[in-house]
């Protein structure tokens, strides 16, 4: 049987075999499975033993997500027919009603769960991103600051609270929230792309240009944790503009091209393209980028 690992962005499966040693598959495969894991006695997620905190002599590991006492996974048996605590069963409702996007839905949800168990860091993670979403920006803050009194350490609490504050034009303090996620999680891409963008907002536009070319190396060596489907696409669109706005537009034509190729519609880049053709001279061209772009702003 093979299980998920539940650590941020691991993407190592547990191996369970009664085999004596474990599954001799995955053992040759370290960095794809794992035979040994440990199991939340409250909320159920399987940690492998990369992924779990130690213990002490007189305290057991405990669950970065919740804040249950970690078990060995030898009990993974007399565990699996346990009812699912309340509060856990909330927190599952109110993720996958984010995710469907029914935020109002997720708020009741994950008000219950954090209600029910205040220590439970994801639920009050969850929590916040389902306040921000609805624009009750200020009590999604004080959600993400609880879950990081609980673990100081969450990196996407991190990054959500800096996507908060920069809601609430709180700018300054949104690079430094993002300044603190890169700083635990270096091969974390999203928040280097988030923070590139401020900083052009800001007129810091060489800035801008040499943290987004940091996230453009880092996704192109493999190397990159978390990343989402567009975040290369994003990261060179940022480039493209940062590169505009420098005067540097044979430079940005590349990198204007690849977020449009690669990355969803965005009138902006093809703004940008027209800007960069324009200047460049390349009229005929620079007119049919500025007519995708007001065709796709007027959708």
């Amino acid at each position: 049987m093979l299980l998920s690992c539940s650590g941020w962005a691991c993407s190592r499966l547990i191996s369970v075999s009664k085999v004596p040693g474990g599954n001799p598959v995955a053992r040759q495969d370290p960095d794809g499975f794992a035979a040994e894991f440990m199991i939340c006695d409250f909320c159920g997620s399987n940690f492998c033993d990369r992924c779990h905190a130690s213990g002490s002599r007189l305290r057991a590991p405990r669950c970065a997500s919740c804040g249950g006492k970690l078990v060995p996974g030898a009990r993974l048996e007399q565990m699996s027919g346990r009812p699912r605590p309340a509060a856990a069963g909330h927190h599952d409702r109110g993720v996958r009603d984010i995710e469907s996007g029914r935020l109002g839905d997720a708020v009741r949800e994950l008000d219950e769960a954090v209600r029910l168990r205040p220590e439970y860091t994801a639920a009050h993670r969850a929590h916040g991103i389902a306040l921000s979403g609805t624009g009750r920006h200020a009590e999604a803050l004080a959600a993400f600051e609880r879950a990081l009194q609980l673990d100081p350490s969450d990196v996407v609490s991190h990054f959500e609270r800096a996507r908060t504050l920069l809601a609430t034009e709180r700018a300054a303090d949104a690079v430094a929230a993002y300044d603190r996620a890169i700083g635990l999680r270096p091969d974390y891409p999203a928040p280097q792309i988030n923070r590139a963008i401020i900083l052009m907002d800001a007129g810091r536009d060489a800035e801008a240009l040499a943290a987004v070319d940091r996230a453009i190396a880092l996704l192109a060596s493999g190397g990159a944790v978390g990343a989402g489907r567009y975040d290369l696409a994003s990261a060179h669109s940022v480039k493209g503009a940062a590169l505009v706005k420098l005067g540097r537009y044979e430079e940005a034509l590349p990198a204007i091209d690849y977020a449009i190729d690669n990355g969803p519609d965005s009138w902006n880049d093809h703004s940008n393209k027209s800007y960069a053709l324009e200047r460049l001279g390349r009229i005929a061209e620079s007119e049919t980028a500025r007519g995708i772009a007001d065709s796709l702003r007027r959708t």
